[in-house]
C-alpha cells in the first residue's frame, strides 16, 4: 500500500516540478491586458499552470463559500451571540447569597539578596545544593577566584532561612564550616543562612 501511495505521490511531484520548470511565455499583448484588467478591476483571464495540475482535494473544499443575509438577521445573529455570552457569565458569577471576602495582598519586597558563598580546599570542584536551588547538584557550580584552593559564586536568594551545603568532587557532602549547622534525622549536617532578617 506505501509503494502505491509513493509512486503516486512520486508522479504528482514529478507533474508539478515539470510545470514549475517550464518558460512563461508572454505575448506581445500581455503588457496590454495586464493594464486593461487593472483598470477594470477585474482578474487576468490566463489560466495559471498550477490549475493544470490534478487536485489533491474535492472541488467542493475549493470553491468559494459566502454567506448572505438581511440586516435584519445579522443584527438577530449578533444579539443572540451577545445573549449567548451573557448567559454563559451570569454562571460563572457567585451567586447573590454568597459572602465576598476582600483579598489582602502579601506586601511584596523588590529587594533581592544576592549571597556569596565561598569554598576553601584543594579539590577539583565544588557546587552549592540548597533549598533555594531546590537541592540541584548541578544547578550552582562554583568557580575558582584568586587562589585555586578558593571556590565562590554569588546568588540570589529570597528572604528567609535557608538551609545549604557544599557537594566536593562530585561525591562528597561538606557542610559550610564557617556557617551555623544543623543536624536532620539521617545525622546529615548542612548549614542555616538567614537572608534578610
Amino acid at each position: 500500500m506505501s509503494d502505491i501511495r509513493r509512486d503516486g505521490e512520486e508522479e504528482f511531484i514529478e507533474r508539478m516540478a515539470r510545470v514549475l520548470r517550464a518558460p512563461e511565455t508572454f505575448d506581445d499583448t500581455f503588457e496590454e491586458d495586464l493594464v486593461r484588467a487593472i483598470r477594470a478591476d477585474r482578474p487576468i483571464d490566463r489560466p495559471s499552470p498550477l490549475r493544470q495540475l490534478r487536485p489533491l482535494t474535492p472541488a467542493w473544499w475549493r470553491a468559494p463559500a459566502s454567506l448572505r443575509m438581511s440586516p435584519l438577521a445579522g443584527l438577530a445573529l449578533a444579539a443572540s451571540l451577545v445573549i449567548a455570552t451573557s448567559v454563559g457569565t451570569l454562571r460563572l458569577t457567585a451567586p447573590r447569597s454568597a459572602t465576598i471576602v476582600p483579598a489582602v495582598a502579601e506586601a511584596i519586597h523588590d529587594t533581592v539578596h544576592v549571597v556569596r558563598f565561598v569554598f576553601v580546599g584543594k579539590v577539583k570542584s565544588v557546587s552549592l545544593v540548597g533549598d533555594f536551588n531546590k537541592w540541584g547538584a548541578s544547578a550552582t557550580p562554583l568557580s575558582t577566584s584568586g587562589s585555586r584552593d578558593t571556590w565562590v559564586v554569588s546568588v540570589p536568594v529570597p528572604r528567609g532561612r535557608h538551609e545549604y551545603a557544599f557537594i566536593v568532587d562530585g561525591t562528597r557532602w561538606v557542610a559550610d564550616p564557617f556557617a551555623v549547622r544543623n543536624t536532620d534525622d539521617f545525622s546529615t549536617e548542612s548549614s542555616i543562612i538567614a537572608v534578610g532578617s
